[in-house]
């Protein structure tokens, strides 16, 4: 009967840590992963993408001056102001800069190799991984964050930022308006929870675990009880 009594007690121990254990993971922050995507198209205050009397070398040239500025965008002190803007973690934010076929990443920055799988490897930190278009002057800037939120408020940043930045070099060298590079942003960015109900995916999970774990905790130590109690039992037995 006190056998039968501990094991219940046991089970039920093992019932409340494990439900303990799951509404701790319900309320961790970075299991879900949300990420936001902008595209930036760079041209020139008469545009050259609508006007049929240039040609292709023009193109070209605002290409190459969209793979310029998608580094910019990596650029440490960018980096810093985009986080300052968007509020997220300086310390945590990583910016990978734009590749093509022709042009290589520039190491612009210092914190650590980049690659452009770096996007997926973790839910836990905030990124930007900007694509340059090897066709066409155009700059796709994507954000990974753990909330839609704070991903659309990135990927926004990044754009805001180098608008910024370009308008403060103009007028620090006094260029003209009509000579001045444009950046047009094709719509605001929002953000999307790409794994949504993981918490709570992650929470049974935890709760299944940690149940059978404290089951199979109360049983071993039940049996040695029982155990010792049979030696003590023989040993008795044994000397009477």
């Amino acid at each position: 009967m006190r056998q039968l009594w501990r094991l219940r007690l046991g089970t039920g121990l093992s019932l409340l840590v494990a439900l303990l254990a799951a509404i701790w993971t319900v309320s961790q922050s970075g299991l879900e992963m949300a990420t936001a995507h902008t595209v930036v198209v760079v041209d020139t205050p008469q545009s050259i993408m609508v006007n049929l009397r240039e040609n292709s070398y023009s193109i070209d040239g605002l290409v190459n001056r969209a793979v310029v500025l998608g580094n910019v965008i990596a650029s440490t002190p960018l980096e810093a102001r985009i986080a300052q803007l968007a509020n997220v973690p300086a310390a945590l934010l990583q910016i990978q800069g734009p590749t093509t076929p022709t042009v290589a990443s520039l190491p612009v920055v210092s914190q650590n190799p980049r690659s452009t799988t770096d996007i997926l490897k973790s839910n836990e930190q905030y990124r930007i991984a900007i694509n340059a278009n090897p066709t066409a002057p155009i700059l796709d800037i994507y954000a990974q964050t753990p909330t839609a939120q704070s991903a659309a408020a990135l990927a926004n940043a990044a754009v805001d930022e180098l608008k910024a930045y370009l308008a403060g070099l103009a007028s620090s060298q006094a260029t003209p308006a009509n000579a001045q590079i444009r950046v047009e942003q094709l719509g605001r960015a929002t953000g999307t929870v790409i794994n949504p109900g993981v918490k709570y995916q992650a929470a049974l999970v935890i709760f299944i675990l940690t149940f059978l774990l404290g089951s199979a905790t109360t049983i071993f130590i039940s049996r040695i009880r029982a155990g010792w109690r049979v030696a003590a039992l023989s040993e008795g037995s044994a000397r009477a």
